[in-house]
């Protein structure tokens, strides 16, 4: 894959992100940040507020509000000479998103102003800041600390748990292609005869979200049945490039190695539809060819916001025959959501038991962290 086909497309935003007037800083000043004020309506006026005295501008960088063809929108005003910048948006009520500052101290405009390119914009990230002043926050995949902010009908997620859980038990596994990859098990409950949940972007997964601690909490709860979970390593950027979001690749090696690994060495079903596949972008794109492709072996997957701009199993999962699909995709990803209503639609009336889940966010690790769980309560719960 060229570094071309490597990026979805950077299609505009089709509509401005529905940004608002600030209300005066007295009224957000010993307040908790960002300002929720609810109007009535089933939204509510969200405002971020920045301390920044030295900066000659901000930038609020929020997932899938910011569009990173015209950063410049995303600017947050000074509010007098006291060295504070508001933003506000108005959002529904049901809207979640991590979000993070950008500070411009140095001579000249802002940098921000005038990008187009992700790249450039993606580096300005790298010094990207939390807000001090909101205690809800996540670790984006980079490994960075991010805000979250949610409105309170944003839908719950009661399981989160800190990072920094130490990984558990890592075996090596020999790929049909000659490739050793490194897959960690984890039990959540006690049982025989147990449904099986194959986990990709694993090391993400266990560093940054610390999902073992999660599945167990679900498990406890009775929102999830006891069940075996295998995390597969995605390795580096570029080895995630080459092997998601197509049938080969981590597709193949989880169908006829980790699956039959798994049959023959722990004491987990034989049975398809309770046999899961998870992932996200590319991850969960590799997920629906699983699925696809494999059907006999892979009979259920969530699928999180995948990047049908690459490639879509359409014909392949109509012809798969009785699977089970959690299919879920923010309505602020203005590129993936028409592509997972089309896919939605040519899986009406087929063997595919869908349930699909539109989230009011973005392509976004603060929402895929709680819809994971639900992906998996529908399908095993």
């Amino acid at each position: 894959m060229n570094d071309s086909e490597r990026r979805p497309p950077k299609v505009p935003r089709p509509t401005p992100a529905p940004r608002v007037p600030s209300p005066p800083l007295s009224q957000v000043i010993g307040r908790p940040w960002p300002v929720i004020e609810s109007c009535g309506d089933g939204t509510s006026i969200v405002t971020f507020v920045r301390y920044a005295p030295q900066a000659g501008g901000v930038l609020l960088f929020v997932n899938r509000l910011t569009d990173e063809r015209d950063p410049g929108a995303s600017e947050m005003e000074p509010a007098g000479e006291l060295g504070f910048w508001l933003l506000s948006y108005r959002m529904h009520d049901d809207w979640r998103a991590s979000y993070s500052f950008i500070e411009h101290t140095g001579d000249g405009p802002p940098p921000w102003r005038g990008q187009t390119g992700q790249v450039q914009l993606r580096a300005l990230l790298d010094d990207a800041a939390a807000d001090p002043g909101n205690s809800l926050a996540t670790v984006n995949k980079a490994g960075r600390v991010v805000s979250v902010v949610q409105l309170p009908a944003a839908p719950p997620q009661p399981f989160l748990a800190p990072p920094g859980t130490p990984r558990p038990p890592q075996v090596d596994l020999d790929g049909t292609d000659g490739s050793v990859r490194p897959v960690w098990i984890h039990r959540a409950g006690s049982g025989a005869d147990l449904p099986l949940v194959v986990i990709l972007d694993g090391e993400t997964w266990l560093d940054r979200y610390s999902l073992p601690r999660a599945l167990d909490a679900a498990v406890a709860a009775g929102v999830l049945p006891p069940l075996q979970a295998v995390f597969v390593g995605s390795g580096t950027r570029e080895q995630r490039w080459d092997d998601l979001g197509h049938v080969g690749g981590v597709t193949e090696f989880v169908a006829r190695t980790v699956v039959p690994w798994a049959r023959a060495s722990l004491d987990v079903t034989t049975d398809p539809l309770r046999t899961a596949i998870t992932g996200q972008s590319l991850g969960g794109l590799s997920a629906l060819w699983a699925l696809a492709a494999y059907p006999d072996v892979v009979g259920a997957a969530v699928a999180q916001s995948a990047s049908l701009w690459s490639s879509s199993p359409v014909s392949e999962l109509r012809a798969a025959g009785p699977v089970r699909l959690y299919l879920e995709v923010g309505r602020q990803e203005w590129l993936l959501l028409p592509l997972h209503r089309e896919l939605r639609r040519a899986l009406i009336s087929t063997p595919v038991d869908l349930r699909y889940v539109e989230y009011n966010g973005g392509h976004d690790y603060a929402c895929w962290r709680g819809g994971l769980l639900d992906g998996l309560a529908a399908l095993l719960g």
